[in-house]
């Protein structure tokens, strides 16, 4: 256990540190972070470098299943009045009815092309077919997810996108567990019970049962939120709340995946801050979601896959393109959708192809029959090309669309003090430097002044303002370019304004200056707490009165402790 652990831990931190580079580095060639990470897995997989190897990624495998049910929490919790109330009937018609003819397609065609190119027995051929219709349909809720994120994307077709994503994940999860029941009750796959009803009864209950546990879950944790006030304590309880339902999985025979998604969506709409609460999870995903992807990518083993399944993968990956095309303008064409956005677009939308899809194909995996080893590696192997071409492809697709403004992600509108390395090494020179209590009192005010402040540039548009403010930070500076303070953000001003508006590109961060107070960064301390005692604040912005750069922030509090201590030492 010990050998595991030494040998572990310096490989992950290789790989942490290899992954905020290939985010970096994604980010500068206008690659989505998702593809940079799946193609940094693969080469430190077993495949090229075995850098990362197949005992090493076999030991992550609960990272895996804690990822993944973040991921399906996310996607349930999309299910909210805001999504619900802003789509109509037809579209969410559409994306349903799009999951079912993904399906119909992806068999047809796949079924078609390995009829008249192989001599495998019909039962075969049916079962792959079948198998890899109900797993094509998934769209990779991951790489999906993050890239909508990335890019900030709103609109119809991102709309559409995630209840696709819901829809599709169930009707995988769901159609698959059922086929393989099918296929052990009739001995097409052994099985100790073949022949059992058990086999049917273990597929029911793993449906039934999954809903009733995520529902009960998302409503026990709906009811401790309310005594909760920490936010911190809140995420705690959900990745809980999420590791207990796979528990659950484990010991009673139900489905984690489900689980999850009905978790996520049942907090969503029985906690009254469940769409904040459903925003905080997606944001702490970001180092979470890049090592699953990078272990995603170490099952992409190019030789190996490509001499055993070459043609078959060939197949799959075209019978998967054209299925989704297909399916979507059939669909379109059911519904009468007339809006572009989602007409010529969806399909280009849900290329991507992991996350669940791995987890199903694992469990397929276990089955020692050829149909079932056929299965897992014809999925595997078409892996890297779905998630490196996904990614581009939806990125695309919201462009065309105009849900979002440009190619390169919106820039972020915030800063913070731009330090030189020397002066990190006075700072920590002045912290480890044991000082008289009578200097520390004649002092200026900066050791008090938390540097490490966020400022909001004052171009920065109301989607930027909407994110900056959440993070919930004691006090709103506004700055320009050169970080030079110019004033705080009004929040009651911005408020009225989200109210009426969604967003408006002629409304930026500099229409809601209100206060321009500041504290002089060389003054004293009591010149400091005069400043307060004027103003009645309980913090201010720490300004360079020469230059105006925003240096940090200050509590009235820190101020009058500090001077209650100067006044202690020289009454004695």
């Amino acid at each position: 256990m010990l050998n595991a652990l030494s040998e572990t831990v310096p490989v992950l931190g290789v790989t942490l540190l290899l992954c905020m580079m290939a985010g970096k580095m994604s980010k500068k060639l206008g690659v989505p972070k998702v593809s940079g990470y799946i193609v940094l897995g693969a080469l430190l997989g077993p495949g090229v470098f075995n850098f990362l190897t197949h005992s090493f990624t076999e030991s992550f495998s609960f990272f895996n299943e804690l990822a993944l049910g973040l991921i399906l929490f996310n996607i349930g919790g999309e299910f909210n009045k805001k999504l619900i109330s802003s789509m109509k009937k037809d579209k969410i018609l559409y994306s349903i009815l799009s999951v079912q003819l993904v399906v119909a397609f992806i068999f047809f065609l796949f079924f078609i092309l390995l009829s008249t190119t192989t001599t495998l027995p019909l039962s075969h051929r049916l079962i792959i077919s079948l198998f890899l219709g109900l797993i094509g349909v998934e769209a990779a809720p991951p790489t999906t997810l993050l890239v909508l994120k990335e890019y900030n994307a709103k609109g119809l077709l991102s709309l559409s996108i995630k209840v696709y994503l819901a829809f599709a994940t169930i009707t995988a999860v769901v159609g698959t567990l059922i086929l393989t029941k099918f296929l052990e009750y009739y001995g097409f796959w052994h099985v100790p019970q073949t022949g059992s009803t058990l086999l049917f009864a273990e597929a029911i209950w793993n449906i039934v049962g999954s809903v009733i546990f995520g529902v009960t879950i998302g409503f026990l944790l709906s009811y401790f939120e309310r005594f909760e006030t920490k936010v911190g304590n809140i995420l705690f309880a959900v990745i809980a709340a999420i590791l207990f339902g796979q528990s659950l999985s484990y010991y009673l025979k139900v489905d984690s995946l489900l689980i999850s998604l009905f978790l996520g969506f049942t907090v969503a709409n029985a906690s009254s801050v469940g769409e904040k609460l459903h925003e905080s999870v997606k944001d702490i995903g970001g180092s979470i979601y890049a090592l699953f992807f990078v272990l995603a990518g170490t099952h992409i083993e190019f030789g190996k896959l490509a001499g055993s399944v070459g043609l078959l993968g060939i197949f799959y990956i075209v019978s998967r393109i054209l299925g989704i095309f297909m399916a979507s303008f059939a669909a379109s064409y059911a519904l009468k959708i007339k809006e572009e956005s989602i007409k010529y677009y969806h399909g280009l939308g849900v290329i991507s192809h992991a996350g669940a899809a791995l987890a199903i194909v694992n469990k397929v995996k276990l089955h020692s029959e050829d149909s079932a080893q056929l299965i897992f590696n014809i999925v595997v192997a078409s892996i890297f090309v779905f998630e490196v071409l996904g990614p581009f492809l939806l990125k695309i697709a919201l462009l065309k669309s105009d849900e979002i403004s440009s190619w390169n992600p919106t820039k972020d509108k915030t800063s913070k003090l731009k330090l030189e390395f020397r002066d990190i090494i006075e700072h920590f020179k002045d912290n480890i430097t044991p000082k008289q209590q009578e200097e520390t009192f004649k002092s200026a005010i900066s050791p008090l002044v938390n540097t490490d402040i966020v400022a909001i540039q004052a171009d920065a548009n109301l989607e930027s303002i909407k994110t900056y403010l959440g993070d919930h930070s004691p006090l709103y500076p506004v700055v320009d370019k050169e970080h030079c303070f110019m004033g705080t953000l009004n929040l009651s001003s911005i408020k009225k304004v989200l109210e009426k508006t969604e967003d408006d590109p002629l409304v930026t961060a500099h229409s809601f200056i209100g206060e321009s107070i500041f504290i002089p960064s060389n003054s004293s301390l009591e010149g400091a707490r005069d400043i307060f005692s004027m103003t009645q604040k309980e913090v201010l912005p720490v300004v360079n009165p020469i230059n105006r750069v925003l240096e940090g922030i200050i509590f009235s509090k820190d101020i009058l402790v500090s001077l209650s201590k100067g006044e202690k030492h020289f009454d004695e």
